[in-house]
């Protein structure tokens, strides 16, 4: 599968750590933890259980990992959707519309 997403992690991991170095306090560098899964989603994990599923397996990391109670208490969580800077994924509403934008903005499967 052909993907700039992959291409774009490798170039981020590349030099994220020293730019992150670059505006600590201390000026150390920062050893970025070693990847233990990747993966670039096919078809059939972008359908609505699939995908639902692994965001809130992410989601939930923090819990599973005893850093919080609750998901909605880890400080860093949260959701990007272009143009709906408030939406948030442990909302009722969120998927119902995420859902909606994600069919209005997609782009036409290749015949």
């Amino acid at each position: 599968m052909n993907s700039d997403q992959r291409n774009a992690m490798k170039f981020l991991r590349k030099h994220l750590s020293a730019e992150l170095a670059r505006h600590s306090r201390t000026g150390a560098e920062i050893e970025l933890q070693k990847q233990s899964h990747d993966s670039v989603l096919r078809e059939k994990d972008r359908l609505r259980g699939a995908f639902e599923k692994a965001c809130f397996y992410v989601l939930d990391n923090p819990r599973r990992k005893g850093l919080v109670n609750h998901p909605r208490d880890w400080p860093h969580l949260g959701a990007i959707v272009p143009g709906h800077p408030f939406l948030h994924p442990l909302k009722d509403d969120f998927w119902e519309l995420f859902w909606k934008l994600y069919q209005q903005h997609r782009e036409p499967m290749p015949s």
